[in-house]
């Protein structure tokens, strides 16, 4: 079958999901808005609309309103060179992110006309307490679409039923990467932590430097901090986090690492014994999986979408949002035992072996396109 995605841009969480498709005898095409300076193509290279230009003046004038970003009035390609792309790609099946936002609206519309089969992507936890007209509204774009609803997040099962919800949960892709007997652990005799993500206040770098300064007291430790910056705001952000890891007194335990490209990133994450993730409001980061993959045991908050790849005490701790004292305890339980440490990150990687196969994947797509096994 010829795989269609539609989204903003190709996202490294979709790097995986790509290559099993490939991988199975599939065909696989993005068609996104923009490039991310993040972004691997070793899959295969998206195909770049860009924004409508008159839709993006739109944007732009509804960005100046109060309390209205950018970000938030989404994008949307010229519908005619959308039509022409889709009209000259012929897909099978059709992955339309968020189909509530305007690409995603058009990408319903295009591919019902030209008769494919769909399938609607969101963030949305499948267990969730959704609101009656929540539920409704999904359900009532299932049956006029013909389409189902699939999402990444598994949300608490203690919260809702899976046959309460019109979402079906297909997790990520990662396969596995460094077993944990492959790896070299507390090289030169300290634990090395590693943290991921932009340079923005979102991504809490000065919480995890708060945390990691109260260990380093206590510990023989190093850290890592990888992030993308590529626009002004970034290096911002990253001039006054670099500010307060002087003041904390931690630039000769602790490296910035910038915009490295996707293959030295996953050499970092072997290097390294613990990942956290201290950011706040991430939907699905992919981050947490990438290190279970490589045998590390994951920190990360209660406001992570994929929070629910970890289990506490088992493969990592969640800790709650914005709170330092809960990180530093999680961070320390870790720290205090190296052996109990090292059995983490084995079952970190056994969870990525049996949940997050290439295969389920696609078995689970194709069912949801109504193509049987």
């Amino acid at each position: 079958m010829h795989f269609v995605y539609t989204a903003p841009r190709y996202h490294t969480n979709q790097h995986f999901i790509a290559k099993a498709l490939l991988d199975a005898g599939h065909s696989v095409s993005f068609l996104v808005l923009r490039q991310g300076p993040s972004e691997t193509y070793e899959a295969l290279t998206p195909t770049v609309l860009g924004c409508w230009p008159a839709f993006d003046t739109i944007r732009r004038l509804a960005a100046t309103c109060p309390g209205v970003s950018l970000s938030d009035t989404g994008g949307l390609p010229s519908p005619l060179k959308f039509w022409c792309a889709m009209r000259s790609l012929r897909p099978s099946a059709v992955v339309a992110r968020d189909p509530f936002s305007a690409y995603g609206l058009l990408s319903v519309l295009v591919t019902k006309l030209i008769g494919a089969r769909l399938v609607l992507s969101i963030q949305t936890p499948q267990h969730r307490r959704l609101r009656w007209w929540k539920r409704a509204l999904l359900t009532l774009v299932r049956r006029i679409t013909g389409a189902e609803w699939m999402t990444p997040v598994l949300g608490s099962p203690e919260q809702d039923k899976p046959a309460q919800t019109p979402l079906h949960y297909v997790p990520f892709v990662m396969p596995p990467q460094t077993a944990p007997d492959d790896k070299q652990w507390f090289a030169g005799g300290v634990v090395k932590v590693l943290a991921i993500g932009k340079f923005e206040p979102r991504k809490n770098h000065r919480l995890f430097l708060e945390a990691f300064r109260r260990l380093s007291h206590r510990h023989a430790v190093r850290a890592t901090i990888i992030g993308e910056c590529s626009t002004q705001a970034h290096q911002c952000e990253l001039e006054a986090v670099k500010r307060h890891c002087t003041r904390l007194g931690l630039d000769d335990v602790l490296e910035f690492a910038l915009n490295l490209p996707f293959s030295e990133v996953q050499r970092r994450y072997a290097e390294h014994d613990i990942f956290v993730l201290a950011s706040r409001d991430e939907w699905a980061a992919i981050s947490p999986l990438e290190a279970m993959a490589h045998s590390l045991p994951v920190v990360c908050s209660d406001s992570n979408g994929t929070q629910y790849c970890i289990q506490p005490g088992e493969n990592g701790f969640v800790f709650r949002t914005n709170d330092l004292d809960d990180l530093e305890a999680c961070l320390l339980r870790l720290l205090s035992d190296r052996k109990r440490l090292v059995a983490m990150g084995r079952r970190s990687y056994q969870l990525v072996v049996s949940e997050h196969t290439p295969g389920r994947y696609v078995e689970t797509l194709m069912a949801l396109v109504g193509v049987p096994r």
